[in-house]
């Protein structure tokens, strides 16, 4: 069973190519999920009252279309069953049948006060839609080889416009963040993206941004102003020339 929510895409949604950009994709399936967990009772924010939240670990979108303005989809999210401190949750797009975008992802529920992992079991999964896990050509969880050399390309300041209920940067403003960060943007497409997620980035903290490339691939690294790496991320994309 997979939970359905419908969206009508709007033309501030996409990009200078006229294409849904990678954050706003973000935003379709993590909305989606959001509902979902009002859907059946048990919200984001109502975890949060209850001093739990689920943080996002590990995150693999993979897009096989552009989406255009105007252009209506169907958006869906299912869990599956998880094992020790992981809840696994998957995503998929589909315009008229077509499947243009399939995502999955790695949870883990914390206290908010103490800051330990909760395990499986600590809230009740019992109603969350669930499904086989989506197959996608990449992982979720990415590793930047130890021996590819990054170079610093810029620093920025997380932004109250970044931030949510947590205090820290959202997890779907990360996308459009990194790719400001990427040369010539403009001329390619992204076509996937994985970020693990290492330490939250908190408002007004300083993150120094690290690139490289390797053929179709960057990768990237996020580090905060107390030296811990915030993301590191794997960005695949195709030329649009």
């Amino acid at each position: 069973m997979r939970w359905n929510e419908k969206y009508d895409v709007k033309f501030h949604e996409t990009d200078a190519n006229e294409i849904v950009s990678v954050s706003q994709t973000f935003k379709y399936i993590q909305e989606t999920a959001m509902r979902q967990m009002k859907g059946i009772d048990q919200s984001y924010e109502s975890l949060f009252e209850h001093k739990k939240a689920f943080i996002l670990s590990a995150i693999r979108l993979e897009m096989y279309s552009p989406i255009y303005a105007y252009e209506k989809i169907d958006a869906y999210t299912w869990a599956s069953e998880g094992r020790g401190f992981t809840y696994p949750r998957y995503y998929e797009i589909q315009r008229n049948g077509e499947v243009v975008c399939r995502a999955t992802s790695n949870w883990a529920l914390v206290d908010t006060e103490t800051k330990k992992l909760l395990p499986m079991g600590s809230i009740d999964t019992s109603k969350y839609p669930m499904d086989e896990p989506v197959k996608t050509e990449h992982t979720a969880r990415i590793r930047i080889p130890a021996a590819l050399p990054l170079a610093l390309v810029g620093e920025y300041t997380v932004r109250y416009s970044d931030i949510d209920l947590n205090g820290h940067m959202n997890n779907t403003n990360y996308a459009n963040f990194l790719c400001d960060y990427i040369p010539n943007i403009e001329k390619i497409r992204i076509t996937s993206i994985g970020i693990s997620f290492l330490n939250e980035a908190k408002y007004k903290d300083t993150l120094k941004v690290y690139l490289a490339r390797v053929d179709s691939k960057y990768y990237v690294r996020t580090v905060r102003s107390d030296g811990n790496v915030n993301v590191e991320a794997e960005i695949v994309f195709e030329s649009l020339e």
